[in-house]
């Protein structure tokens, strides 16, 4: 028996940056792939000290894993846009405030 993983239906598209984030130009249009999620990851736990349940990391994970299991990325993907400029986070602090940018 086959343990092929299951593929979304020929053409569909992949889950992109602009259907989950706030974002515009190339970047928007671009499918989430596994490496940008693990990059985002390490970038949250370097700076935040772990990953946010529901934060940013986890959506590209989950986006990730389905682009993924649908055989519209490979497992070693990463981004144009991501493997040339990277990601950051940033943690910002004010009086009473936390502001952290993804």
């Amino acid at each position: 028996m086959s343990q092929e993983q299951p593929r979304r239906p020929q053409g569909q598209d992949p889950i992109k940056y602009g259907d989950v984030f706030d974002v515009y130009g190339d970047l928007a249009q671009m499918p989430i792939a596994p490496e940008d999620a693990a990059m985002m990851q390490s970038a949250e736990a370097r700076v935040l000290g772990k990953t946010q349940p529901g934060g940013a990391s986890s959506v590209m994970q989950s986006a990730a894993t389905r682009n993924e299991q649908a055989g519209l990325v490979g497992h070693q993907d990463v981004t144009d846009i991501t493997g040339d400029h990277g990601v950051t986070v940033t943690e910002t602090k004010v009086p009473g405030r936390r502001i952290i940018t993804e």
